[in-house]
């Protein structure tokens, strides 16, 4: 333990130092090894080397200067170590998918890297697709059921047997048809899984819905952090991974806390089970407020 200690310290050095010269010398110094072993074991602790770990990390603390202050682009540009705006616009963009001018203007999906952090696993330092946005409030409709840790032992159970067509089929009570539907296409779209106040609920807009019976809730309007999956993984699969990097990962070191017991998945969904299984993706919509 005390090893990890040493490399925990290590980490808080090379984080402190992120905007300056930070010397890999002095951080293996601290991690109480050789400069060669600490990059090597850095690289292959975490699939980067130490420069790619330090760039990312710049360009995801920029990013969010970005969004939250008024600093000149160029300003931003020399406080994370480049020495113009064209060449920190280039670095954003290849990481972002997004000039600085544009994501400033427009907001949208970020890859962002949570600093690294060594225990028993390594975490931290994984890509994740991550935007901020603001929401003006949803009106959802749907139906809701109470988790209480009992009747069903975790979340995953609950919502499994919520959207399982063979159970309680909660999807079927929404739209009319069913998954898989020759010519049906009611399924297609966005579909919402609410955790709110110990209550998981299945919910879609008012426009997408066939039951004139279902419970009607509101997501509040204020800032989210969203975080989206790629393509055509299964929810079972990609969601707690979501909850895992924004809950583990992300939040303790964004400067944000969650606001409210509320998390959103949304989950893009087909009808057609071909284009459902090439094409869907989910997100987690976490509402969070800045820390005092």
């Amino acid at each position: 333990m005390e090893m990890l200690e040493h490399w925990n310290a290590a980490i808080a050095y090379i984080e402190r130092n992120l905007c300056t010269e930070c010397d890999p010398g002095k951080a293996a110094g601290i991690a109480c090894v050789t400069e060669d072993s600490f990059l090597r074991f850095f690289s292959y602790m975490t699939g980067m080397t130490l420069s790619q770990y330090i760039r990312r990390r710049r360009l995801t603390l920029a990013a969010q200067e970005l969004r939250e202050s008024t600093l000149r682009v160029i300003d931003i540009a020399v406080k994370y170590g480049y020495d113009s705006a064209d060449a920190f616009s280039r670095a954003f963009a290849k990481q972002h998918g997004a000039t600085p001018a544009a994501y400033r203007k427009n907001g949208g999906w970020l890859k962002v890297y949570p600093p690294v952090s060594f225990h028993i696993m390594v975490k931290g330092a994984v890509e994740m697709n991550c935007r901020m946005l603001e929401s003006p409030g949803v009106e959802v409709f749907g139906v809701p059921k109470r988790f209480d840790g009992q009747g069903y032992p975790t979340r995953e159970a609950l919502r499994h047997i919520m959207w399982d067509r063979d159970c309680e089929n909660v999807p079927g009570q929404i739209c009319e048809g069913e998954w898989n539907q020759p010519g049906n296409t009611a399924y297609d779209g966005a579909w919402y899984g609410i955790w709110r106040d110990g209550n998981y609920m299945i919910a879609r807009e008012k426009k997408e819905t066939q039951n004139g019976r279902l419970e009607k809730q509101r997501l509040p309007a204020g800032t989210y952090a969203a975080f989206r999956t790629k393509r055509g993984g299964l929810a079972w699969e990609e969601i707690p991974k979501l909850f895992a990097l924004a809950f583990d990962s992300w939040l303790p070191s964004s400067g944000y806390r969650q606001k409210g017991d509320l998390a959103i998945e949304v989950l893009h969904l087909w009808t057609d089970h071909s284009l459902r299984q090439a094409n869907r993706y989910y997100e987690l919509w976490v509402p969070v407020e800045k820390l005092p």
